[in-house]
């Protein structure tokens, strides 16, 4: 299984490909910009392992971590499908 840290860089590398903007916040922290919200990395740790799961929830799961950012839920379930593809 991959780990933490090659899923948090594999959500970013592969959100940069989808042209989502990928930007360093104030707290000098990475984080994807979905248009009207972003998901930063801490929130992207926040779902693993949990969100590679071939049966997970991807909406269910960021809610919990980063809640009121449905923009988040299509581009993330890509992105992880993505991830899972090249494990």
């Amino acid at each position: 299984m991959i780990t933490k840290e090659k899923y948090v860089k594999a959500a970013i590398f592969n959100a940069r490909k989808m042209k989502y903007k990928i930007q360093t916040n104030r707290d000098n922290i990475e984080q994807i910009d979905f248009g009207n919200k972003t998901l930063t990395s801490t929130h992207l740790s926040l779902t693993y392992p949990e969100i590679l799961r071939p049966d997970a929830d991807i909406p269910k799961i960021i809610d919990k971590v980063a809640p009121g950012r449905p923009c988040t839920h299509k581009p993330m379930k890509e992105i992880v499908a993505l991830i899972n593809a090249a494990e």
